[in-house]
Order: structure tokens, then sequence, then C-alpha cells
């Protein structure tokens, strides 16, 4: 019997064992809720570099980036030394019917191990930036999960936070 599915109104429904799961292999995600001046933040904690793998994971099967929603920015906090010789991460975003790819390197587009490596170090990144996805400073169209996954080489150990940055911007008056 499976574990999971999605019913007739695209929606993910877990059972026994699976309901209770807070994250995934890859960890947890969270929503740190209203920051100053209307933005909000998710946050997603890669509890074990180890865990990523070359084909994109969804890390929270809950915790969603909305639609209409405008990315800032994101930041990338190393919080325990993370190793692997050549390793890049990429963190995207997948539509909420959990098989549409949205943007696959949106939020971190192959950022080297180079640039969050020793615990602490944090790297922002905002339009423009390198190793800033697509997505930032765009607006979504559709609500997201967000996804990781590594390209060269595995990190062969490590824990990382990528929060994400972002608000809803204000509609356009009419006349």
């Amino acid at each position: 019997m499976a574990n999971t599915w999605t019913n007739s109104d695209g929606l993910f429904v877990k059972f026994g064992r699976q309901e209770g799961l807070v994250g995934t292999a890859l960890g947890w995600a969270s929503e740190l809720s209203v920051m100053a001046d209307g933005e909000h933040c998710v946050q997603l904690t890669l509890k074990d570099m180890t865990a990523l793998g070359t084909a994109f994971a969804i890390a929270s099967d809950t915790v969603t980036i909305p639609n209409g929603a405008r990315i800032d920015r994101v930041v990338v906090i190393n919080e325990t030394l993370a190793t692997g010789t050549g390793a890049v991460l990429n963190v995207g975003l997948y539509d909420q019917d959990r098989t549409s790819v949205y943007d696959a390197d949106g939020l971190v587009a192959a950022l080297p191990l180079a640039s969050a490596d020793a615990a602490g170090e944090t790297v922002t990144l905002t339009v423009g930036a390198s190793y800033a996805g697509s997505a930032i400073g765009t607006t979504l169209t559709n609500t997201c999960l967000i996804s990781a996954d590594y390209d060269t080489a595995a990190y062969t150990a490590g824990k990382l936070i990528v929060r994400v940055y972002f608000y809803i911007p204000s509609p356009t008056p009419s006349t």
C-alpha cells in the first residue's frame, strides 16, 4: 500500500508513518513568518549535505512560496563545515503538483563549495549576483515547493541553511 498519493483536487496526502514526518532526508523547511515591512522568509535546513543527490529532491511537503510572491534575495548560511571537493549547490522550485519543475536552480545556481565552506560563512544572493538563481527578482506565477541538489561532486559533510526572502507586491490600482 502506498504511503502517499495526490488526490483529485491535486493535494498531496500522506498516510501512516509518512503523515508524521516533518521533513525529508534532505532536512526540513519552515516559514519564519512575516518580517519587517511585509517581507516573508522561508528557511530550508539542509541537515546533512551527504543526503543531496544529483536529481532535485523536494525539501518539504508543506512549506511553499505562494503564487504572486516576488523573490527578493536568498541567503546561504554554512552552519556546520561543508566539505566535498568540487561540490556545487543548486536550490530551485517545483510546482505544487510535485512533478513539474518551475525553475531547477531558480534560487541558487551552481554555488561552489568554496563560496560557503567555513562554519558561519554567509552568502547573500540578489539580482545579478554570482550564483543567484533566475527567480530572484521575479514574481512567481505558481505556488512552489523548494528543491535542492548538487552538481559536479557529492558533498561529504556539512549542514547549510538557505533562507528565501520574498514579499507580495501591491496590486496595481485600476484607473
